[in-house]
């Protein structure tokens, strides 16, 4: 069973998955660390909460040194998980602001199990009153020491119903996680309805043109494209590179296609050598077809790339209010 908090990390996860949005954060690798351990982190702390919540204290006949070690566990996986919503937002650098209630567990957190010794600088004193120690909670006394006019020293209680603060925190992270989901489905949103109209397959409309001529060289000795087969190689390869500079300026990736752009270059860079001096050449001429061909499917390959990204990005992105 999913937990609400494990389904908007699932949500985040598969946002910042995605191949353009994981490209642009991978650029830096210290956020995207950061990032990675915020959302295991507050999945982890999810199933342990969890797990605390389901445990059977009707029938719990342990020691109170147990009990102390469930409760000390349980606020300080609250705290952890703030922590780590908190540095969630900074990897993925949207503002984040904390809710009083958040800040009333942490104080919780603080004075019972954070630092009950010596609390703000020895202002005040904290004790678990043992006679109330359940593994669901138990009474805090907060002794503030004598000033030097008091006769007697101020005492506050306090009653800790950690499923109270388990819940009351649920609730406030789904809100805040919400909030990450909106956020990122904006940005989303946006970066497509920015690009939607500058196409990414239109970057290849003009090797046709070059291809045509560099097979009329190959097939035919009498054909005058052989004296300027390097100006048809390069138009071919400016295409290339526009549709590299295109997916660049989106973030989209393209270390996956690398092959292709490697494969492509060494066969027309080949064809280029053949018909400068043929005795220079690796190839004989009845590769330069197989070259060609073969270089013609690589860049019919790429443009199937670019219809692909550019028909996902024409479809009505997201709307956010």
């Amino acid at each position: 069973m999913r937990h609400p908090l494990d389904e908007r990390i699932s949500e985040i996860r598969d946002l910042i998955n995605k191949p353009r949005k994981q490209n642009v954060l991978m650029q830096n690798s210290a956020m995207w660390l950061m990032l990675c351990s915020c959302m295991d982190t507050i999945q982890d702390t999810e199933e342990a909460l969890e797990s605390y919540l389901t445990k059977d204290d009707d029938n719990d006949n342990s020691g109170s040194g147990h009990k102390y070690l469930l409760v000390y566990g349980a606020l300080q996986a609250l705290f952890i998980q703030q922590e780590a919503v908190k540095n969630l937002h900074e990897s993925l650098d949207i503002s984040y602001t904390e809710d009083s209630s958040l800040r009333e567990i942490r104080e919780i957190h603080r004075d019972a199990v954070g630092s009950p010794t010596k609390r703000r600088d020895r202002e005040a004193f904290n004790f678990i009153n043992r006679s109330t120690l359940t593994i669901r909670g138990f009474r805090l006394a907060i002794e503030y020491p004598k000033k030097s006019n008091d006769k007697k020293r101020d005492t506050k209680r306090i009653d800790v119903d950690i499923p109270n603060l388990i819940e009351a925190q649920r609730n406030n992270l789904k809100t805040v996680l919400n909030g990450v989901i909106k956020t990122l489905q904006k940005e989303e949103a946006e970066h497509k309805r920015k690009f939607a109209n500058k196409s990414l397959a239109s970057a290849f409309y003009h090797t046709t043109y070059p291809f045509e001529k560099i097979f009329d060289a190959i097939t035919s000795k009498d054909s005058p494209h052989g004296e300027i087969i390097d100006s048809h190689v390069d138009g071919v390869l400016k295409g290339v590179e526009d549709f590299r500079t295109r997916l660049k300026e989106r973030g989209e990736p393209d270390d996956n296609i690398s092959d292709i752009y490697e494969n492509l270059d060494h066969s027309l860079q080949q064809i280029k050598v053949y018909f400068r001096n043929p005795s220079e050449s690796n190839i004989t001429e009845n590769d330069l077809y197989i070259f060609a061909y073969f270089a013609r499917r690589q860049v019919t390959e790429l443009e199937a790339i670019a219809r692909e990204l550019d028909e996902m990005y024409s479809q009505q992105g997201i709307q956010i209010d």
